[in-house]
C-alpha cells in the first residue's frame, strides 16, 4: 500500500496564498519578495524642487543683470552665489535621477539593483548640496566684507571666510570618504567588506555640520543690524533694511527642520516614500540663495517703480496741458533748462535759466576705487543709503 501524501491544513494554505498574492514579485538579485505597490510620490517631489529651483535661478539671473548691466560691477560674492546656484541646479538633476530609480516609492517595492543606482545618485546629491550651502555662506561673507566699517569687523570676516573654506573641504571629504573604497558608499554588496563609518558616527558628523550651518546663518543675519541701526535715517528705513539683510533667518529655520529630520534618519522607516530629509536639505539651499540674492535686486525694483511713476506722471501731465502756457520746461539727460517764452504780442524773452547736475565721484564719499575704475562697494548703494552729497547742482541765469 502506497504511503499517503502529506496533508496541508486549510489555515496554512490560506496563509501561503495571502503571502503569494501580497508579494508576488521576487527581487532578481536577492530573491527577496517585493511589494506589488508600485505607486510613487515622484511627481510631487520633483514639483516642489523644480519650482524652488526655477524661482531661485530667475532671482540669481536678475542679480547678475543688476550687478553687470545696471551697476557694471560683479564681485566675489556674486561669483560664489553663481556657484551655489549651479549646485542648486545639480541638486534638482540628482532628484530627477533618484526618482528614476525608486525615490518616491515604498522601500519594499524597490529592487536591489535600483537601490544601488539610487544610492549612487544620492552620493553625488549629498556632496553637491553640502558644497552649495557652503558657497552661500562664502558669498554672504564677501558681501558683508564690503559693508563693515571697521578693521575689527573685517578681520573677523576674514577669519570666518577661512573657517568656511576649511569647513567646505572637510564636509565634502567626510561624505566622499565615509567608506573605503569609495564605491562602497553606494554598492551595498561591497559595503559588507568595506571600512565605513557606523550609522551613529555618520549621524553625529552630520548633526555637527548642520549645527555649524545654523550658527553661521544666525551670525550673518544679525551682524549687519548694529551697522544699520547707526545710520542717520528714519526708523522706517532702518527697519526695512534690517528685514532685508536678515532674510537668512528663513534659511536658518529650514536648517533646523532638516537637522531634526537628520537625527532620526536611520530609525525612520520607508524614507524613500516622501524623501523628506533631502527635500528639506534642498529647501535650505534654495531659500539661502533667495535670501542672499533678493537684497541685490533693490536697484532693479527701484528702477521699475521709478519708470512706472514717471510714466504715470507723464500721462497725467499730458492730459492737463493748456494752450497758451507762458513757460515751458524740458528735460535733458544731465540738465533741466527753463526758458521764458515769448508772449503773444511778440515781446522778447527777459531771461534764461539752466540747471545742470553732475554726479560726484564715489571717491568723494570715502569709498575706495578698484583698479578697473569701479567702486569697491559695488552694489552697496542699492542696499544701504550712501551718506553725503551725491550730486552738485549748477544754476546759471542769463538775461
Amino acid at each position: 500500500m502506497a504511503p499517503s501524501a502529506p496533508s496541508l491544513s486549510l489555515d496554512n494554505y490560506n496563509l501561503q496564498f495571502e503571502n503569494v498574492m501580497r508579494q508576488s514579485t521576487l527581487d532578481p538579485m536577492t530573491g527577496a519578495p517585493l511589494s506589488d505597490d508600485k505607486s510613487t510620490n515622484a511627481p510631487s517631489i520633483l514639483a516642489i524642487n523644480g519650482a524652488l529651483c526655477g524661482v531661485t535661478l530667475l532671482v540669481v539671473l536678475a542679480r547678475f543683470y543688476v550687478r553687470s548691466v545696471m551697476l557694471k560691477s560683479v564681485g566675489a560674492d556674486d561669483w560664489f552665489m553663481g556657484l551655489a546656484m549651479a549646485c542648486g541646479v545639480g541638486t534638482f538633476v540628482c532628484f530627477i535621477g533618484e526618482t528614476h530609480h525608486g525615490i518616491g516609492m515604498n522601500s519594499d517595492a524597490i529592487p536591489f539593483a535600483e537601490t544601488i543606482k539610487q544610492l549612487h545618485w544620492n552620493f553625488f546629491h549629498s556632496i553637491i548640496v553640502t558644497v552649495g550651502i557652503s558657497f552661500i555662506k562664502l558669498s554672504i561673507a564677501f558681501f558683508l566684507l564690503r559693508l563693515v566699517p571697521s578693521k575689527k569687523y573685517k578681520m573677523f570676516l576674514y577669519c570666518t571666510i577661512a573657517f568656511l573654506a576649511a569647513f567646505l573641504l572637510t564636509s565634502a571629504f567626510t561624505i566622499i570618504f565615509a567608506c573605503l573604497p569609495v564605491r562602497a558608499n553606494w554598492d551595498l554588496v561591497l559595503a559588507k567588506t568595506a571600512k565605513c563609518y557606523s550609522k551613529d558616527t555618520f549621524t553625529a558628523i552630520g548633526l555637527f555640520n548642520s549645527s555649524i550651518n545654523i550658527i553661521t546663518d544666525v551670525l550673518f543675519a544679525t551682524l549687519p543690524i548694529p551697522m544699520v541701526w547707526n545710520l542717520q535715517v528714519n526708523m522706517r528705513t532702518k527697519l526695512s533694511l534690517v528685514v532685508i539683510l536678515s532674510l537668512g533667518l528663513f534659511a536658518c529655520a529650514a536648517a533646523i527642520v532638516k537637522t531634526v529630520l537628520q537625527s532620526k534618519l536611520y530609525v525612520t522607516p520607508n524614507t524613500t516614500r516622501n524623501d523628506t530629509y533631502f527635500i528639506w536639505n534642498s529647501v535650505e539651499l534654495y531659500i539661502g540663495i533667495l535670501a542672499a540674492s533678493l537684497p541685490s535686486l533693490r536697484p532693479l525694483f527701484k528702477s521699475f517703480l521709478d519708470s512706472t511713476k514717471a510714466l504715470r506722471t507723464k500721462m497725467s501731465s499730458s492730459g492737463n496741458q493748456k494752450i497758451g502756457t507762458r513757460h515751458k520746461y524740458y528735460m535733458q539727460e544731465d540738465a533741466i533748462a527753463m526758458s521764458n517764452m515769448g508772449s503773444s504780442n511778440g515781446k522778447n524773452r527777459k531771461y534764461d535759466v539752466k540747471v545742470t547736475t553732475k554726479d560726484m565721484d564715489k571717491d568723494d564719499f570715502g569709498t575706495k576705487s578698484t583698479q578697473d575704475g569701479g567702486s569697491s562697494y559695488e552694489s552697496v548703494e542699492g542696499i544701504l543709503p550712501m551718506q553725503g552729497i551725491q550730486k552738485t547742482v549748477n544754476i546759471s541765469v542769463t538775461r
